[in-house]
């Protein structure tokens, strides 16, 4: 095992550039989870969604899809490195978005519902405490919720099928949570928001949620 192999509990962000992999089958993947985030970005209606922010936002792959479907919604986005974010203010180059270096388990720079919709992908796997990470993009969040987390076991096995961390059972470098479908709809069970559509791109599981009126 490599150096890149080696779990790391304070590792965020992707592990791997799965945007930008040459691997033809990787490529076909992401390509499938990209479709699948727009299908659910298109079903909410635009009509009312004025501010957008994105938790763990990454390199900004997700915010360019975003802005080209809500072009005139004010966009956010946040990640706990702020060498991420420069790197995602020069991939977005051109598109207005406010950037901030916060940690998803403590948004306080927001205040209660105010924004439209709430984009948290591949983030609460990365978390020593999920709860809180969910609770406060609820909290954040005033219609819609997108959150997206790998569909376990299936993600390991697929490591292993393609001989990555076999030491640790196909978990990825900083995964430090996982959830099948069954456990991750239960996670997200909260006395304000309702789930109202779900995809299962493999190996993924994304669900759109709603604040209950």
């Amino acid at each position: 095992m490599n150096n890149k192999e080696k779990p790391n509990n304070e590792l965020y962000g992707n592990h791997e550039d799965k945007y930008h992999s040459k691997n033809l089958i990787s490529r076909y993947l992401v390509s499938n989870f990209i479709n699948n985030i727009e299908k659910l970005l298109k079903s909410i209606p635009q009509i009312g969604v004025t501010r957008i922010c994105e938790v763990g936002c990454g390199e900004g792959e997700l915010l360019k899809i975003t802005n080209s479907i809500f072009p005139d919604a004010e966009l956010n986005a946040i990640d706990i490195s702020n060498e991420i974010i420069e790197i995602a203010k020069r991939n977005c180059g051109g598109i207005p978005i406010e950037f901030s270096v916060q940690n998803a388990e403590d948004l306080d720079k927001f205040p209660d519902a105010y924004f439209d919709v709430v984009i948290c992908c591949e983030v609460l796997e990365h978390l020593s405490n999920p709860r809180k990470g969910i609770e406060e993009v609820f909290r954040i969040g005033n219609n819609y919720v997108l959150v997206s987390v790998p569909n376990e076991p299936i993600w390991r096995i697929l490591n292993i099928m393609r001989g990555k961390y076999i030491r640790y059972l196909g978990n990825t470098p900083g995964h430090l949570n996982h959830w099948c479908i069954t456990t991750f709809q239960g996670f997200l069970i909260d006395p304000d928001f309702k789930m109202v559509a779900s995809n299962y791109p493999f190996p993924w599981q994304m669900i759109l949620l709603q604040r209950k009126s």
